[in-house]
């Protein structure tokens, strides 16, 4: 028994082994026949990928350019996924229900609301963990990612806006009407004003605290004075460290921050800012590659389906008059 079953476990390998050898020959056989075939039809196939070409740039020609361009921003007040599904859900394509409605939102000409095809919301990523963003989650790959590592490097104080248009003319236009339908929205306005008032709070302490610090100062400098003078007479007062160095650290310190605070105030007085315009970064969307690289390939396929049909027409048609006899 134990003989008759190694012997058909060995019978077993070896068809198995000589299927795969039939296969691996009849694949190299195809191949074969495929590149020979390719190499005598070449100048067809050739004279088939320049009429996609031609096809291509022809209608690259008659089509109407869109722009893209995308607007990377500062957030100062909120979190990006505010920014992102504000923008989304009212501005996108898929959001509105023509460009009138789009011209209502943005508060923009109707004419000029056709010119726009798209304006798209994304996150920002942090590919180098330097706080500075690096591109833009276009596939919500990160922000939607159940990953902590790679969920951590979308960033929360900027965002993108990409907008697509049929002229580069509109794109000012576009910039300054998303960031005014931001501006204009009450859950904006009211966190930026209660952001701006408590700043100004701050500066109003950090100046009395100088203010007292000053007199403080005054008045030690003054008592110095005094204590020369008795020292004179006998009498020893002992100026403590904080007395001696006249608080200059302390002042210094205290108007560095007044400084930091009017800084922001002065560039950040706004609920978003604007770190890249729009027109540094728009480019064609439908350039000439954008019609020639599909057309080339599907008119390539099309010629080699139509040669390899004409190179065997004779037996095709034998076998169909076979199967309708």
């Amino acid at each position: 028994m134990e003989n008759n079953s190694t012997k058909s476990n060995v019978e077993t390998e070896i068809d198995l082994w000589d299927i795969l050898q039939k296969f691996g020959s009849w694949c190299s056989k195809v191949i074969l026949a495929l590149l020979t075939f390719l190499l005598r039809k070449s100048v067809w196939l050739i004279c088939f990928c320049f009429a996609g070409v031609a096809v291509g740039g022809v209608l690259y020609t008659i089509s109407k350019p869109n722009y893209s361009a995308q607007m990377l921003v500062q957030i100062n007040v909120a979190d990006n996924f505010f920014y992102v599904n504000l923008i989304n859900e009212n501005l996108a394509a898929r959001s509105i229900t023509g460009p009138r409605d789009l011209a209502r939102k943005l508060g923009v000409a109707e004419d000029m609301a056709k010119q726009i095809k798209n304006i798209q919301a994304y996150h920002g990523v942090d590919f180098n963990s330097d706080g500075v963003s690096d591109a833009m989650d276009e596939k919500n790959e990160y922000v939607a990612s159940r990953d902590s590592t790679k969920a951590s490097k979308v960033l929360h104080h900027v965002f993108y806006v990409r907008t697509l248009a049929s002229s580069q003319e509109v794109l000012p236009h576009i910039r300054k009407s998303v960031i005014d339908f931001i501006h204009k929205n009450d859950f904006v306005q009211r966190h930026n004003t209660r952001r701006i008032e408590e700043i100004n709070e701050q500066i109003s302490y950090l100046h009395l605290q100088i203010k007292r610090l000053d007199s403080l100062q005054q008045y030690e400098y003054f008592l110095k004075g005094n204590t020369k003078k008795n020292a004179g007479a006998g009498q020893f007062l002992v100026l403590n460290e904080q007395a001696q160095s006249l608080y200059h650290n302390d002042l210094i310190s205290l108007n560095n921050q007044v400084l930091d605070k009017n800084t922001v105030l002065r560039l950040y007085s706004e609920p978003i800012a604007v770190v890249q315009d729009f027109a540094e970064v728009s480019r064609r969307k439908n350039g000439l590659m954008f019609y020639v690289k599909p057309l080339a390939l599907s008119f390539f396929l099309i010629g080699l389906l139509l040669l390899i049909i004409w190179d065997y027409r004779k037996p095709l048609v034998r076998l169909y008059r076979e199967r309708t006899a």
